[in-house]
């Protein structure tokens, strides 16, 4: 699975090819004057012990330990003019060829780290398209804090891995090559210790990484469930602490707290391993590499030179494993994290719009659901043959117990979820016939859990809009609910800046902002799901009153538990466990004595 995950990963490389293959190429063109430096100075050992072999070269010593004066002369004038030409031509072209190591190496490394950040940009990018295509029931089935780690921490593992250590994977696997040629050209036994290394070191550390790889999946997890609990318990705090229940809920992050350690420990404990394994198959193999050197050098096998160079690039041949041994816990976590991103990015979308979607030819409000069947598993279906018809410009009502299906008519009615049956018509139009954006461009929603974003009153008024508004409508809208009163009082007013959910305003305030912004965007179909349940009486009455104006000529839906609210509906749909059992006006409901007389009545009892 780690395989395909990386090849996933990498393949978001893709876009930028030519970068790329640019990268590449100074990185090959860096690494292969690293490569070759060493073969030169195997030269100059050759050079000089060649000199001290013979005794031309060889320094006298004093009777007090000290260098004899005449005998370092005869050991420097001694030294043919050709040799030292030699070694200095050599030198000179050690030095330039380190400088252009330097030159395209740095330009290999500093074009990778932007593509790898070009790369997670892109990551992020497509994560937030995924967001607004998933199925809503995704959301339902994890919290928020799982989604949220899988955004962050999840994207933040990745962008550790590509941005501090693709360079090195190129460059260092490009030095595994280069060296392995190099070997091979001075001599192929020793190449040959040099291969071997390479299955050892795989077959002794793969298994750990294995393992290793399970644990960092179980600590991004409950990482996910860590940082989930927190978000959960630190909205909650007020629930938290009227309850009491500070000491369990610390009990409980405790507990998740220590799997993590746990988790973690273990995974870190896996990863730590693969460095001394690694090490270990290296030191063998160079121990093994210098004997072998030395024994070809006294049989004149090679040159003291060759065995110089050879066992230089051995150490070199080290590097990656080294490397890669380094960069495990890191690998590891990385790509537990690809893996829960793109269960994520794979994760279940919403039904495709049509290429072309219809437009209602004529937007008057008509509303018409037939024989619509749904259920939030397929073998379990809520509703079972509803067929509703509404006409432009009526208030229709949802009335019935917790759990009758009122929100979800209205969650069907704007695509929310998919039908498993039947068909929703808007204006004329089948709604699976329009694309999302058109339908919902029809509708204005009010839902009893207020939403306002961090900025101000101003922004999360127009928020709603798909065209210029005025500051005299925006005004004029926030009059209607009774709202521009309080928002004057405000500090800056409309101006103010609301706090994240908006926690710097009560809660009847948040909802007024609200249907003001429903208002402002105008739609000829509003939908109010218990929209004055979290106001006081007086300004509920406000409201009606205002809603009774604004409502005039507009098709509406209204959800309401409080049912002297929608007294004056043109219809009353009362639901019960996903069916409805009585459709009419209030009088027409009362006087059939049924269900929506009993809980009508229960009210007022």
């Amino acid at each position: 699975m780690n395989s395909k995950v990386l090849k996933r990963l990498l393949s978001y490389f893709g876009k930028y090819k030519g970068k790329l293959s640019f990268a590449i190429a100074a990185a090959l063109i860096g690494t292969t004057f690293t490569i070759l430096a060493p073969k030169l100075l195997g030269g100059i050992t050759t050079i000089l012990y060649a000199g001290f072999s013979d005794g031309r070269w060889t320094v006298q010593k004093l009777s007090d330990g000290t260098a004899d004066p005449d005998s370092v002369w005869k050991w420097v004038s001694g030294v043919p003019v050709g040799k030292i030409g030699t070694i200095v031509f050599i030198m000179i072209v050690l030095t330039v060829m380190y400088g252009l190591s330097l030159l395209f190496l740095s330009i290999a490394n500093k074009l990778l780290a932007m593509l790898a950040s070009s790369v997670v940009k892109d990551l992020r990018f497509e994560i937030d398209k995924k967001m607004h295509r998933m199925k809503l029931d995704y959301y339902d089935s994890h919290t928020n804090g799982e989604v949220l780690s899988v955004i962050t921490n999840d994207v933040e593992a990745v962008n550790t891995l590509l941005g501090k250590n693709t360079y090195s994977v190129i460059t260092q696997s490009i030095l595994m090559i280069g060296v392995l040629i190099m070997l091979i050209t001075i001599n192929a036994w020793l190449a040959l210790i040099a291969v071997l290394m390479i299955p050892a070191t795989i077959l002794l550390s793969g298994h750990v990484r294995k393992k290793s790889g399970r644990f960092f999946f179980n600590q991004q997890n409950l990482l996910g469930k860590v940082n989930g609990y927190v978000e959960e318990t630190y909205n909650g705090q007020a629930v938290v602490t009227s309850f009491n229940y500070q000491g369990r809920a610390k009990e409980r992050f405790d507990e998740l707290n220590e799997a993590l350690r746990g988790t973690a420990r273990e995974a870190e404990r896996y990863a730590g391993v693969v460095m001394p394994l690694t090490q270990m198959v290296i030191y063998i193999g160079y121990g093994v590499s210098a004997i072998i050197g030395c024994v070809f050098a006294l049989k004149g096998y090679m040159t003291v030179g060759n065995v110089q160079s050879a066992l230089q690039y051995i150490n070199f041949f080290q590097q990656p494993f080294t490397t890669i041994a380094q960069m495990s816990g890191q690998l590891s976590s990385a790509l537990a994290s690809g893996e829960r991103i793109f269960a994520f990015l794979d994760a279940e979308e919403e039904v495709p719009d049509p290429v072309k979607g219809k437009v209602p030819e004529v937007c008057d409000g008509s509303v018409e659901f037939k024989h619509v069947q749904f259920g939030y598993t397929p073998d379990h279906l809520l509703m079972k043959d509803v067929s509703v018809q509404v006409e432009p410009g009526m208030k229709f009502a949802i009335v019935g117990p917790t759990g009758a299906g009122k929100t979800t008519l209205v969650n069907l009615l704007m695509r929310f979820y998919e039908i498993n049956g039947g068909e929703i018509w808007v204006d004329g139009v089948n709604t699976k016939e329009m694309t999302r954006h058109e339908l919902r461009t029809h509708f204005g929603m009010v839902l009893q859990d207020t939403w306002l974003f961090e900025g101000t009153i101003r922004d999360n008024l127009k928020y709603g809009a798909d065209h210029e508004v005025s500051e005299e409508e925006m005004i004029e809208a926030a009059k209607s609910v009774c709202a521009d009163s309080f928002i004057r009082t405000m500090p800056g007013g409309y101006d103010m800046m609301l706090s994240k959910g908006a926690e710097n305003i009560s809660q009847g305030q948040r909802q007024l902002l609200t249907i003001a912004r429903a208002i402002i965007a105008n739609p000829e179909i509003m939908i109010l799901d218990e929209a004055t349940s979290n106001v006081d009486a007086h300004t509920e009455q406000m409201i009606q009153d205002a809603m009774a104006t604004l409502l005039k000529g507009r098709t509406s839906f209204v959800i309401a538990h409080r049912l002297s609210t929608i007294r004056d509906a043109s219809a009353i749909l009362y639901m019960e466990n996903g069916d409805i059992k009585e459709v009419g006006d209030h009088d027409t409901l009362m006087a059939l004595n049924g269900k929506y007389a009993a809980l009508y009545n229960s009210q007022f009892a």
